[in-house]
């Protein structure tokens, strides 16, 4: 099945751009932000990765050239607002779904951007990253903590396993490369999540036994 990778590429975006800006708001809620404190903070997260994603491949950022990835990062801004403004804990479910996805969105999204400029498989690796992280670091750095994807998530790995098997896949069917790199992505996050898995890290000084 081929399918337009452009247009898929617009597709996924507006995809992630929903899922990341709830994430991004469940942030700025945590912070104690006000409204517009909040929309900001699900803008750039919904829409930080694609932006560097585009100018490091040399090409107007889609949120300025189709100007709906706006609405579509507001409209989930504002529904992540609405549940916020219940004053209960956000649902777990709706937090993990969306950022599950939306990994998995912006993860294609990238390989696919990556493919059509001519790029090969480290090409592809980077952009999925890039483009499902970039705009959660911002977040962080906005929410003042150290970004999660450098401590306490595989959604890099994720992202870079699923741009890789979107990039392995393309050759044979646009089609069956989306829904495999979705799925891959999707899955590893997932099994992050519910296994509460991390890469290995160093033990820090001073934590072992005393010497003195």
């Amino acid at each position: 099945m081929e399918l337009d990778t452009t247009a898929l590429v617009g597709v996924l975006d507006r995809v992630g751009a929903v899922a990341f800006a709830i994430s991004g708001v469940q942030a700025g809620v945590r912070r104690n932000f006000d409204v517009f404190g909040l929309w900001v903070m699900g803008l750039v997260t919904a829409t930080g990765g694609g932006v560097m994603r585009d100018v490091i491949l040399d090409r107007q950022p889609l949120v300025l050239a189709r100007p709906d990835y706006l609405l579509w990062a507001t409209g989930g801004a504002v529904f992540a607002m609405a549940l916020a403004w219940r004053g209960r804990p956000y649902p777990r479910a709706v937090v993990t779904i969306a950022e599950t996805g939306g990994l998995g969105a912006f993860a294609v999204a990238g390989a696919l951007a990556a493919i059509n400029a001519g790029e090969g498989w480290s090409g592809a690796l980077l952009m999925a990253i890039l483009t499902a992280t970039g705009g959660g670091v911002i977040r962080d750095l906005l929410a003042d903590r150290v970004p999660l994807v450098l401590h306490s998530e595989v959604n890099a790995t994720a992202a870079g396993l699923g741009g890789l098997a979107t990039w392995a896949a393309y050759d044979v069917s646009s089609g069956a490369a989306t829904l495999l790199g979705l799925s891959v992505a999707a899955l590893v996050r997932a099994a992050g999540v519910a296994f509460d898995l991390h890469l290995p890290r160093p033990r820090r000084p001073g934590r072992g036994r005393s010497t003195g």
